[in-house]
């Protein structure tokens, strides 16, 4: 496939966001120069800083922008380079021409395509690139327009496979101590171990064999430092050090060798807030030390979220730490959580949760099943609808929790019932009525049955959508309703929602 282009959006990351900006594509480039590259590499020639600023603004940056990156980590003179390759580098891996003769390098010998610290356009390409004319045409005129073409070993398609084979066996590639995998700069699959040691890479590698994947593809470095090791052992000793008072067990605790569960309340007049990550210590000659992992599970990644307990709260918690611990021998254990009450503030030391359990020789192997539905029950639901009319209706909810409740229902959209074909309500989106044009606060508009909901009792409340959607003719619908509000402890987190999708018929 081939493509000539003489213009280029220029994709930058400012302040972790993807923003677009429109350049002009410079062909030929100071950064280098034509005539004394070797194997790919041009000779780089030095500019100061304030070279490459206005470069940069002669090129269309603001000047409020380039402040933003003052000082950075980033230099100008990286911006720059990529602000002109941007568009060249998606081209090129999309397999179209960035060259005047239209030639591009044949796919089963495209390598990996990057930038470099300096912000130049990196091209990997096979040896037999070399030896096919339009692709050494096309790494030619790539040279020249200042782009670094150099060899390698593998294609960049071979690194794909090889990634996806191993993403399709993931749990047979962590048992083998894989912790992750993916692609860097360097021609291969980064693969990081855990341990990484002669003896993990020896069974990796007859892994990688086993399934008839090339060892050499791969770029061995640990998952797991020996700073992370230390970091992990001091929390340890932090956390185990600390007396968790604020933060307390209610209840028993319900232990087995692959999994706890237990209850905490939240003592204290503060929402207690905390993420998705904890940790297992052991009791052994007199100090608390953390639980070792299994192979590939000490450099897995938390997913990033975010939970709080409110002041009198109660939370019910199942923790599973068999994916990262495997069965607990006998012993003394450490469940072990960090948050922070209040507003958080870097200079106070975080609040621990601790829970404290004992594994025994006929200590039960998992914890039972639980019912995710039931769990995950709506603690408001539509009791009933009535009185009908082309602008609104009365509504009566239910408050089905033990919890009061001080309530509010938010109008979402109505469709006509013909698009509600789906069970997922986020298809039906694109067909919802039009909203009229809306003066002043929002909450006029779309907020309907504010009122004290007892546990166990209901709330009836009129809704009127005239001035949203208008007068409905005749006709079946759907509308959807936000149900929820605020209650108070022992409930966990404070806030409780409900379904309000109601079916109903205007005559």
């Amino acid at each position: 496939m081939k493509r000539k282009f003489f213009s280029v959006s220029l994709m930058v990351f400012l302040m972790a966001f993807a923003l677009l900006f429109a350049t002009a594509f410079a062909h030929g480039s100071e950064e280098t120069t034509q005539d004394t590259q070797e194997n790919g590499y041009y000779e780089v020639h030095e500019f100061d800083e304030e070279h490459y600023r206005q470069r940069l603004l002669d090129t269309g940056w603001e000047e409020e922008w380039l402040e933003m990156w003052t000082g950075g980590e980033i230099t100008f003179r990286n911006l720059y380079n990529q602000s002109r390759f941007s568009q060249a580098a998606q081209d090129i891996m999309m397999g179209y021409s960035v060259v005047p003769s239209g030639e591009v390098v044949a796919p089963q010998y495209m390598g990996p395509v990057h930038f470099d610290n300096n912000g130049v356009l990196n091209v990997a390409v096979l040896v037999g690139a070399f030896d096919d004319l339009a692709s050494a045409t096309a790494i030619d005129e790539m040279r020249e327009m200042g782009i670094i073409v150099y060899e390698v070993y593998f294609s960049q398609q071979e690194i794909i496979d090889t990634i996806d084979r191993l993403s399709d066996m993931w749990e047979y590639a962590r048992a083998a101590g894989a912790s992750s995998w993916g692609q860097g700069v360097e021609n291969g699959v980064s693969m990081w171990l855990d341990p990484y040691s002669p003896e993990q890479i020896a069974i990796f590698t007859q892994f990688l064999i086993d399934h008839d994947i090339n060892p050499d593809i791969m770029i061995f470095s640990p998952a797991v430092t020996d700073e992370m090791r230390e970091f992990r052992a001091n929390a340890v000793v932090a956390a185990t050090a600390q007396t968790a008072d604020r933060i307390v067990l209610v209840g028993e605790v319900e232990v087995t060798r692959t999994g706890i569960a237990f209850s905490l309340e939240n003592t204290t007049g503060e929402e207690f807030s905390y993420g998705a990550p904890w940790d297992l210590a052991y009791y052994y000659d007199g100090q608390w030390l953390p639980v070792p992992h299994l192979p590939g599970a000490g450099g897995m990644c938390w997913f990033g979220m975010g939970f709080m307990l409110q002041s009198g709260g109660i939370q019910q918690y199942r923790v599973s730490f068999e994916w990262h611990f495997g069965e607990l021998s006998p012993g003394r254990y450490m469940f072990i959580k960090d948050g922070w009450l209040g507003e958080w503030d870097n200079d106070l030391p975080p609040t621990y949760v601790l829970v404290e359990f004992e594994v025994t020789e006929t200590t039960p192997e998992a914890l039972p099943p639980v019912d995710d539905e039931q769990e995950w029950a709506p603690m408001i639901t539509v009791a009933s609808h009535s009185d009908v009319t082309p602008t609104g209706m009365r509504i009566v909810v239910e408050n089905v929790s033990v919890y009061d409740i001080d309530h509010r229902a938010q109008l979402i959209f109505i469709i006509p019932a013909e698009h509600a074909t789906s069970e997922y309500r986020w298809e039906w989106w694109e067909y919802q009525l039009d909203m009229l044009p809306l003066e002043g606060e929002w909450e006029d508009y779309f907020i309907h049955g504010e009122g004290i909901l007892p546990a166990g009792g209901t709330l009836e409340f009129e809704i009127n959508w005239a001035s949203v959607f208008g007068e409905l003719p005749p006709g079946d619908y759907k509308i959807d309703l936000s149900l929820g509000g605020r209650a108070g402890p022992p409930h966990p987190t404070g806030w409780v929602f409900g379904d309000g999708l109601i079916a109903f018929t205007v005559e």
